[in-house]
């Protein structure tokens, strides 16, 4: 007697780690999606359709999520937030006028590593100068609700007071930090103090 039939089989796509709701702190984690197969002797055999779309599951608790819950950070990457948002406000800033003056660029590697990131240097400088604007404004878009707002404000000020280096800050670089505090998610009135602060404390 022969005996077939149809079952669901779920594959693992990926794994890493990721906040779990339920657990309440960092996990593992398998992407997962499953798959519909012809069986024969319940023996999966011929791969058919696949079912549903992918999910996310704790590989301690067993439940599961959407994929949209790996955008909530984890513990770490909480940790390295404030320094990868400076990176990211000090490029934008100092690419928007001298990005050359050694000065600058020394103060911005020596800020970066007194927030946490001690093997930045200025390789990785110039690295950050080439990446695409749009896709840096959109990293601290995403990034940037996770910081409390004097956290941000304070990320907005040292960007001004490494622009402010090399003198009054020209248009552009006004321009520049107004688009920064926005991507940070701070008000016209918190960007406008904090740049007038890191003027003061420049002289200029």
């Amino acid at each position: 007697m022969i005996i077939f039939g149809w079952r669901v089989v779920f594959f693992t796509l990926t794994r890493g780690t990721f906040h779990c709701p339920d657990c309440g702190g960092d996990r593992e984690y398998r992407r997962r999606q499953g798959r519909n197969f012809f069986t024969l002797f319940f023996i999966p055999v011929i791969p058919l359709t696949k079912t549903g779309g992918e999910f996310i599951e704790c590989d301690t608790c067993r439940g599961r999520w959407n994929p949209g819950v790996l955008n909530v950070p984890t513990t770490a990457q909480l940790a390295h937030m404030p320094a990868m948002l400076l990176r990211l406000a000090i490029a934008q800033v100092l690419r928007s006028g001298d990005y050359t003056n050694a000065a600058a660029r020394a103060r911005a590697v020596g800020v970066v590593q007194q927030a946490g990131d001690a093997g930045y240097d200025d390789a990785g400088l110039t690295a950050d100068l080439g990446r695409p604007f749009e896709e840096v404004r959109v990293e601290m878009g995403n990034a940037a609700s996770a910081l409390a707002p004097e956290a941000r404000e304070s990320i907005l000020r040292a960007a001004a007071e490494i622009a402010l280096i090399d003198g009054q800050l020209s248009v552009s670089e006004e321009e520049t930090l107004s688009a920064v505090g926005a991507d940070l998610q701070l008000t016209r009135v918190q960007v406008t103090g904090v740049i007038s602060m890191a003027r003061q404390e420049s002289g200029h």
